[in-house]
């Protein structure tokens, strides 16, 4: 009898466990942060030698399969990188506590661009403003209790536009789980 009493107490306290580590790792928060790279030269910024570009509002979109999918904020301000700086090294852009889960798309304004011409910075123009990326891998989980990075790979392309003193940047990006 009393082994039946043991066996019955070890099953509810591997349940009770099981159930607490469910809802931790469901239902909790976890941190993202968010990192940018340029990894190689930039072989389309013509003259340029410095690209900057100020950005806003980074959001991440959450993929559930329940009602709890949405745009989350991870970044509610604006702030500039120069993508010089960013070769061939992450930077840190910014980081935020989310709900666990998963996410599958990044998307993030773009104020404006400036590209250094000859020693001259110029304002270029950025003909989209938004961009949205599909997080590849499948998209990213974050874990509670847990720091997960995502990294964004932007590329720019620098063209002139009009007249000699035009310019647009025309951004591409992929985001690569870390």
């Amino acid at each position: 009898m009393k082994w039946k009493i043991t066996s019955v107490a070890i099953v509810a306290i591997i349940v009770i466990a099981a159930a607490a580590l469910f809802a931790y790792f469901n239902y909790g928060t976890g941190i993202i942060e968010i990192k940018v790279s340029d990894p190689a030269l930039p072989p389309n910024w013509g003259d340029a030698t410095q690209v900057y570009l100020n950005y806003s509002a980074i959001e991440i979109h959450r993929s559930q399969p329940d009602n709890e999918s949405g745009w989350q904020t991870v970044i509610d301000e604006s702030a500039w990188i120069n993508l010089t700086r960013t070769l061939d090294v992450n930077q840190t852009i910014g980081a935020k506590n989310l709900q666990a889960g998963a996410y599958n798309l990044i998307r993030f304004r773009i104020l404006e661009a400036i590209v250094t011409i000859h020693g001259v910075n110029r304002s270029a123009v950025v003909p989209s403003g938004r961009l949205t990326v599909a997080i590849l891998r499948g998209g990213i989980h974050v874990n509670s209790g847990h720091t997960t990075e995502l990294l964004i790979d932007i590329s720019v392309k620098v063209v002139r536009s009009g007249s000699t003193d035009d310019f647009n940047v025309v951004p591409a990006a992929k985001a690569i789980p870390a």
